[in-house]
């Protein structure tokens, strides 16, 4: 009886919390995928903190899937790095994470120098994680923007600007451009019951 009832109860409740992300996963897994020919060159501290931190999702036994994306250029301010709110997933995958990592030289430039601000949708000064996660954290600084990425909150785009104390550009302090990780779990069975695998 009470197998009966953790069953039902979790399939009652199972689409009460995919709308919590508010996230719309309705990309079909495919292990090959066209690429544009529009698409630009990962930088090479996002190739490389790929790679970290998949060694470090190995290490930890980390189930969650992740996502790297670059940053594009803000199209108002100097110095304004930007990305998209609408998040690409898999049918199945429930949202839980997104971080914008800064990839700077931590020997030549110390975190309390830097000062990372979202400037749309709205303006607001981020705060530094601090905690362990699974991205590598010889990557850079990480900032947890994951409220920036739900439903209610998000316009199109979400943008951010690095200042130094001085109020001076902080992006020259920069191995390369901001990039954001987002990180996302497998909701079980979900993908076979939408015909996805």
């Amino acid at each position: 009886m009470s197998g009966y009832f953790t069953v039902w109860v979790s399939c009652m409740l199972s689409p009460f919390l995919l709308a919590v992300g508010a996230i719309d996963c309705s990309e079909k897994e495919t292990l090959l995928r066209k690429i544009p020919s529009t698409i630009m060159q990962p930088t090479d501290c996002l190739m490389e903190c790929t790679g970290l931190t998949y060694i470090k999702k190995m290490q930890l036994q980390d189930n969650h899937n992740i996502r790297f994306k670059d940053s594009t250029e803000g199209k108002t301010d100097l110095g304004e790095y930007c990305w998209s709110t609408n998040l690409q997933c898999t049918i199945g995958e429930s949202f839980q994470h997104a971080f914008v990592v800064l990839p700077v030289d931590m020997s030549v430039i110390g975190q309390e120098q830097l000062e990372l601000k979202s400037t749309a949708p709205t303006a607001s000064t981020l705060d530094i994680h601090n905690s362990t996660t699974t991205i590598a954290d010889s990557c850079g600084l990480r900032y947890d923007v994951t409220h920036h990425f739900n439903r209610e909150n998000t316009g199109t785009s979400f943008c951010v600007q690095i200042v130094t104390q001085q109020s001076l550009l902080g992006d020259r302090l920069l191995k390369c451009p901001p990039f954001l990780v987002t990180l996302w779990q497998r909701v079980p069975n979900q993908s076979k019951q939408e015909g996805g695998g």
